[in-house]
Formats: C-alpha cells, sequence, structure tokens
C-alpha cells in the first residue's frame, strides 16, 4: 500500500437539533464527560459511501438497540465532498453519492434520536484528494453549523504549520458559531502533551487496520498515556473499533472493546450495521462493557504489568470499584493472576469479582486470576467489600507440547475466598490421537489457599504440524460442572548449533505497521512499500549481516526448547531514520525501546534509544529456557519511523 491516512477521529458531546442557519455566537460548549459512541463509516466504505447507506445505518442503530445501548453518533468520513466548492466558496455535497445534500441527511440522522458528525482536513485536501478547509475554517464551520452538524473529525493531510495552532484556530471557528461542535483531531504534534485542548480527543496511534497486529499496537501506543485524559480535558483515541469487519475472531474483538473501554476510548463502530450477526450486535452492544468505558469518574486506565505476552490492565470506577483486563496477548493460553492491591484496590474482607463477557460471579479474598485464551481478554469489575462464594479459576500451565515428546500438564482449579468450596474429579481430554496418562494418585482436594491438582502427561503423534491445539480441562465445584478449553502450541523443532536465529521459524509475530516485519534487513526507508526490500541492518553506524528489522511497537516469539545455552542481541533505531522527511519536524520519530523476555521474565532491556546511537548489545543466558520473546515499543511519544533492530541474534544450541 503506497498511501495510509493519518486520520484522526473526532467526537460529539451533547448538541442540538439540526438548524438551518447558525445560532447566534456563545460561550463554548463544556468538555465531554464520557468518551463518544457511535459509527464512523471509513473502516468499512472508504470512499465506496453514499447517503443511503448513512440512512439505512441510522435505522439499524435503533433498530439493533445499539441507539440505546449508547451509541449516537453517525458520522461521515472521507469522500462525502463534490470535486470542487460550490459557486459560492463552500463546501458541497457530492451530487451523485449524496443527492440530497447534507443538511437533510443530518435531519435524517437527528429524527431518530441520533447525532450528526462530519469529515474534513486541516489542509486544502482530504487524504483522499477532496476539497478541505484549508484557508476558510470560518466559512467551513459556519457551514457545518447552519447543516447541523455535531461532530468534526479533523484530519491532517495537506497541511503544514503548527497543529496545535492550527487545531486551535479551527476550534475557534467553530466555538464563534454558537453551535456546540464537538472536534476530535490527528495526533501530528503529539496533542495530548499540548498545553490546552482545543479538541476534545486526538488520535495516539496509526489508523487500525481489521487486523490482531493494528489493534495491538493501538493499545499499546496508549500505555503510559493515561494521565493525559478525562473529564474537562479530552480523550485519548487509539482509532475507531474494527469489530465486526471479519479480519479478528470473536475472542480478539472482545479483547479489543475489553481494552477500547479500560482505556476510556471513544467507542465508534466501524462495521456494516446493517448486515452485522447476531455475535457482533452481542459484542458491541455488551451494556456491563459500555458502562466501563462511560463511567463517570471518567479516570482511564493503564497498564499496570507485562511480562512481554500476559498483561494487567486496570481502570478505576465511580464508588469504589475497578475494571481489570488480564489480557493475554501471546499464543497460547495462561493464567493470569493480579493482587487487588496491585489494581489499585483498597483493603477490604472480600471483593465480589464479575467476569463481564460470561456474567459468572464469585468473591475474593484479593486474588484475581483466570485462564485466558490466546489473544483474549478477560474483563472483571471488581467491588470491594463483599463475601460469599469463593471466584475459582480452571486452568492448566501447558504452553507448547512437542510432537512425540511427553509433556507433564498441571490441571488446577483454584479458589480465591473464605468459602473455598469442595472440588472433584479433574480431567483432561485432548486431541483424538494425542497420548494422555494421569500421572499422580487420590482425587484431588481443595484446601483454603492452595488449589486443587490433578497431573497428567500428555504426548502429540510425532507427525503432529505446528500449530495450535485444544486440551479440555474439566471438573466438579461443589457438585456444579466447571469446564475450560486451553490452547497449547505445538511448536517447529527448536534451534540447533550456533546460528541466526533471525531464520528459525518464528511462534508469533506482531509488526508496529502495516507491513511484515523483515528477516536480516531493516525494515526500509519508505514505510508505505509493502515489496520493498529493506535496508541493510545498521545501527549507530554499524551493520549486521543477520537480525530482525521491525517498526515498534512489536514483538516476536520463538521457541528454544530449553536447548540453547546463549543468544547475542544488538538492539537499537536503524540509521535509515536520520534519512527520512516523512512525517514532519512537529512528530518525534526515530525513537524506541527493547525488552528481551525468557519465558516471561525480563532477561534484557534497553530503556528509550534514539536513531543514530550505537546499538546496545549483551549475550544472554537462554539454558533452560523454552521461550524466547523480543519486544520494541515505540516509547510512549508516538511511532512514526520508529525502525526497531534487532541485530545480530545468534544463537548458540545443543546439536549440530
Amino acid at each position: 500500500m503506497r498511501k495510509l491516512r493519518h486520520g484522526a477521529v473526532a467526537v460529539a458531546a451533547a448538541v442540538l437539533a439540526a438548524c438551518l442557519c447558525p445560532p447566534a455566537a456563545a460561550e463554548p460548549p463544556p468538555r465531554l464527560a464520557a468518551p463518544p459512541m457511535g459509527w464512523n463509516h471509513w473502516n468499512r466504505f472508504r470512499c465506496d459511501i453514499d447517503e443511503q447507506i448513512i440512512r439505512d445505518t441510522a435505522d439499524a442503530l435503533v433498530r439493533s438497540g445499539l441507539r440505546d445501548a449508547g451509541y449516537r453518533y453517525v458520522n461521515v468520513d472521507d469522500c462525502w465532498q463534490a470535486g470542487a466548492r460550490d459557486s459560492d466558496g463552500n463546501l458541497a455535497a457530492d451530487p451523485v453519492t449524496f443527492p440530497a445534500g447534507i443538511p437533510a441527511l443530518a435531519a435524517y440522522v437527528h429524527e431518530r434520536g441520533l447525532k450528526f458528525g462530519i469529515y474534513t482536513a486541516v489542509g486544502d485536501k482530504t487524504c483522499e484528494g477532496r476539497p478541505a478547509s484549508g484557508g476558510n475554517y470560518e466559512r467551513d464551520a459556519t457551514t457545518f453549523a447552519r447543516w447541523g452538524v455535531d461532530y468534526v473529525k479533523l484530519d491532517w493531510c495537506g497541511a503544514t504549520g503548527d497543529p496545535h495552532a492550527l487545531a486551535s484556530e479551527f476550534r475557534a471557528a467553530l466555538d464563534a458559531t454558537g453551535r456546540p461542535v464537538v472536534l476530535g483531531v490527528s495526533r501530528h504534534g503529539a496533542p495530548w502533551t499540548w498545553p490546552d485542548r482545543p479538541a476534545d480527543l486526538w488520535r495516539t496511534s496509526a489508523d487500525i487496520d481489521d487486523r490482531w497486529h493494528s489493534m495491538l499496537r493501538n493499545a499499546e501506543e496508549e500505555a503510559g498515556l493515561a494521565g493525559a485524559a478525562g473529564p474537562g480535558r479530552g480523550w485519548n483515541d487509539p482509532d475507531m473499533l474494527q469489530i465486526g469487519n471479519g479480519g479478528m475472531s470473536a475472542t480478539e474483538y472482545r479483547a479489543h472493546l475489553s481494552l477500547w473501554a479500560v482505556l476510556a476510548a471513544p467507542l465508534l463502530m466501524g462495521n456494516d450495521l446493517r448486515t452485522m450477526s447476531p455475535e457482533t450486535v452481542k459484542i458491541l452492544g455488551n451494556r456491563e462493557v459500555i458502562a466501563v468505558d462511560q463511567d463517570p469518574l471518567g479516570k482511564p486506565g493503564d497498564r499496570i504489568r507485562t511480562d512481554g505476552g500476559r498483561e494487567v490492565w486496570a481502570r478505576p470506577l465511580a464508588g469504589g470499584d475497578v475494571a481489570v483486563a488480564l489480557f493475554n496477548r501471546g499464543a497460547h493460553a495462561t493464567e493470569i493472576r493480579a493482587a487487588a492491591s496491585e489494581v489499585g484496590l483498597p483493603p477490604a474482607v472480600g471483593y465480589r469479582v464479575r467476569d463481564l463477557w460470561t456474567g459468572r460471579q464469585g468473591h475474593s479474598a484479593g486474588d484475581l486470576s483466570a485462564d485466558v485464551p490466546p489473544h483474549g481478554a478477560v474483563l472483571l469489575r471488581v467491588s470491594p467489600g463483599h463475601h460469599g462464594p469463593a471466584w475459582h479459576t480452571l486452568s492448566a500451565d501447558a504452553a507448547y507440547t512437542e510432537p512425540g515428546r511427553p509433556t507433564p500438564v498441571t490441571v488446577r482449579l483454584g479458589t480465591s475466598g473464605r468459602l473455598p468450596g469442595v472440588v472433584t474429579g479433574l480431567d483432561l481430554t485432548a486431541p483424538e490421537g494425542w497420548r494422555v496418562r494421569r500421572t499422580d494418585t487420590g482425587p484431588p482436594v481443595a484446601v483454603p489457599g492452595r488449589p486443587a491438582t490433578a497431573r497428567f502427561e500428555v504426548t502429540p503423534p510425532e507427525e503432529t504440524a505446528p500449530g495450535t491445539a485444544t486440551l479440555r480441562l474439566s471438573g466438579r465445584y461443589d457438585g456444579r460442572p466447571v469446564t475450560a478449553d486451553h490452547a497449547v502450541v505445538v511448536p517447529p523443532a527448536a534451534p540447533r548449533g550456533t546460528g541466526p536465529l533471525s531464520r528459525h521459524p518464528r511462534v508469533q509475530e506482531d509488526n508496529g505497521w502495516y507491513l511484515p516485519m523483515k528477516i536480516d534487513r531493516s525494515f526500509g526507508p519508505d514505510d508505505f512499500c509493502g515489496d520493498c526490500p529493506g535496508g541493510p541492518l545498521t545501527i549507530g553506524g554499524k551493520r549486521y549481516a543477520t537480525g530482525l528489522g521491525t517498526y515498534a511497537s512489536a514483538q516476536v516469539s520463538y521457541y528454544l526448547g530449553a536447548a540453547c545455552d546463549t543468544v547475542r542481541v544488538a538492539a537499537g533505531v536503524d540509521d535509515e531514520v536520520l534519512g527520512m522527511t516523512w512525517p514532519g519536524t512537529h512528530n518525534v520519530r526515530g525513537t524506541a525501546k527493547f525488552d528481551l523476555y525468557a519465558d516471561g521474565r525480563r532477561v534484557f532491556g534497553t530503556g528509550l534509544m534514539a536513531a543514530g546511537t550505537p546499538a546496545r548489545e549483551a549475550t544472554v543466558d537462554t539454558r533452560g529456557v523454552r521461550e524466547l520473546k523480543l519486544v520494541s515499543h515505540s516509547g510512549g511519544d508516538g511511532n512514526f519511523a520508529d525502525h526497531a533492530d534487532w541485530g545480530d541474534l545468534t544463537t548458540t544450541c545443543a546439536g549440530s
């Protein structure tokens, strides 16, 4: 893809009904008390948009119940405009795709109890080459007010100058109309750092794609930015939702919405509401998850902890509750645990724990846990000061199962509470053809503070291909059946001898841009060239023959199988960034942080590094390590041109 949109998502507050003439000037409207919710056409329709789709979408919002769940904005993105301004110099709708005009469309939306949003850009042209607002801020703001617009998405395309000054100028033009219109802007110039906030929300990341790694990158970009947003200040925006567009699984879409809710992100749907499945409606319409996003305390959440795969995100809620997302960005299922004190809960005699996706509820003495599927999130609402039957977690410690080799697996049913309950019948079943053997004797017994366990040995057939398989866990808790699916990875063979790890098969990889990472090459000087070969890996003037060229934020995992003694690494930002002119002086570019995790334990880290500085080099002890994970971060300053290299990557392993 040669051209990407660096869009801003705009947002709306409570606004007036459409009118045909601008009202008298008034004081600027108050900031949004909660992040906006609604729909935007871009993710699904791009430029294939017309007024009938917008009308049908407004009807679908009402019919599906999503309007009543809180989704109120119907936002038209780029490509609504005619090819030129009208004879009076005003913006005009495309006469073919929007023949009735924008005022009639806005009125149709308003009649259904919804609000209407529109798109423009700071410069002369939009990202798709249509007329934009450069040089016409006052004129266009007056036009939008006259049309009944409630929300303006202000993109950066075609602009030169200071982003803060331009956004402030456009804000002033909107305020001068007297109509309360909410403004959302692009991330250029890092709006979350501006001394004042002309916008009501601001993008914090690149445009989102309907792919796991894109969603993951946008969530990663918000880690550490919670203090920049809130009621009266404005909202961090990791971009629109992709739920229902088909590029991710239902598990991944639930993780998507869980993280956006914890981040207090705008919830702007980007799918085709006219044809969405019942499952998509169920995900988007989950009132308990929406309540987290819209919580009246208005304090965004943040990441509390990560080991490169298992993450804990938490958000304080009104009334003393806390929302906790136990998030698994890895390739296999894993139990994730957090303490009540760790996520900001006060000391209490007990805590009510509710899973907002399943509705399961229990009570904990302070331990929060779940067996989380790969690419999944368990979203908990935790309330202090409650008693009752214990919260329980059925899990297994299995991650990798090598073909033809017995793998020990412990199944556990842990409880957290003063009433632990009775556990019986713990069992495990594997895919057809796999061998399962129980290796302990006697029934499991639950003891307060200790889980009930059962031990097994699992052996996949020799011919099992690398991939993911599912172990079925089961048991009975207080006489009631409990089951769980636990995904494991059948890995590629471990490396042998001494050689470049970069050429070894990867268990998982997520690159922080729209294009794949490079093998033994840098990412390349053209961020938009999917077929370009990249360049030589060069850090601080030193070239490396092997390694990985990634775009922070990114991660990649390798299976070492406890067969390797050491790995050599050289981490840094590629020198090619120094010669790039895109994206401009107002954006921080060419910075990254690097972390190396061995079976979830951080064994190497660099802190923030910049282009032109020498690589951080190390030889890391990997004896006994099964999984090695390389993670690069953008550093929280935006990820423009963050070409993050892992040079060398030479392993010394058993065999030849």
